[in-house]
């Protein structure tokens, strides 16, 4: 059931899905203030067939993106003009049908900014264009606000791990809970570590993902292992950091001039 007003808005949708996961991102980006999710668990001998990389949130998106493709049909209106309308703003239209808060975003201005830099409506102009002319091909053009949540909601998986080791050298290894998968984690949690020690970023040596290290790992998804095995990260550098603060301290208590990075005072 699908309801709009004149004024283009959304205020009531209800669907049912089969699919698995897809509950939390039926809303996607928009503010609907009714708002019924029927979800049905169905047993079977067929695998799940979700997006695993997008944990459902494809099939929720996909299902209220064609209502809002269907009312801009219908209204002879430019679906960017009712997606800017129904997108989740301030003061009131922020709360998602879970009862969470969406703070500190811009959509509204994000949405915006790239319809102007992106030259949105000329483009469509000219797809519109092609369009009436072309007996053959159709061009199509969209500028789509993507809401998505990130950690995971069976809390324990929120966890992250990581071991430092300190070399004499002045290199440090360092192993997480986080696989490397080509979406540059291990790039991120090597720029974390350097930060911390105020050392080369190739000093800093990132081991492959291993039981060996890192035990009761949870999974590299939900697009929270920067978060997470980053802060592991981070943690365990402090930990190491206030040590060794405490032996420069002392080694160079009657030294005239103290060092400014770990790298001058040759702690290593």
């Amino acid at each position: 059931m699908i309801s709009i007003q004149t004024a283009a808005q959304l205020p009531i949708y209800q669907v049912q899905f089969w699919e698995k996961g897809t509950l939390f991102h039926s809303d996607n980006a928009y503010f609907i203030p009714n708002l019924i999710f029927n979800g049905v668990i169905c047993k079977t001998n067929f695998p799940p067939n979700t997006a695993f990389r997008g944990f459902g949130g494809p099939q929720g998106m996909a299902n209220i993106e064609n209502v809002i493709q269907e009312i801009a049909i219908y209204l002879q209106k430019d679906a960017l003009e009712i997606r800017r309308l129904n997108c989740y703003a301030h003061r009131g239209r922020n709360i998602t049908p879970y009862g969470q808060v969406v703070k500190n975003h811009i959509l509204p201005e994000i949405i915006d900014q790239l319809a102007e830099t992106s030259r949105y409506s000329k483009r469509m102009k000219q797809v519109e264009e092609f369009n009436r002319k072309s007996q053959t091909h159709l061009r199509g053009l969209a500028l789509t606000p993507m809401k998505f949540g990130i950690s995971f909601t069976t809390t324990f998986l929120n966890q992250g791990n990581a071991l430092v080791n300190v070399y004499r050298d002045g290199t440090v290894q360092v192993s997480t809970g986080g696989t490397e998968m080509g979406q540059g984690l291990n790039t991120k949690i090597r720029q974390l570590v350097a930060d911390e020690f105020a050392i080369s970023y190739q000093d800093v040596k990132l081991m492959i993902t291993s039981t060996e290290k890192n035990n009761n790992t949870p999974p590299t998804a939900a697009s929270a292992s920067t978060d997470l095995n980053g802060i592991a990260a981070i943690n365990a550098c402090q930990k190491i950091r206030s040590k060794l603060c405490v032996v420069a301290s002392k080694y160079f208590a009657t030294k005239k001039e103290r060092p400014q990075t770990f790298r001058q005072a040759n702690l290593f």
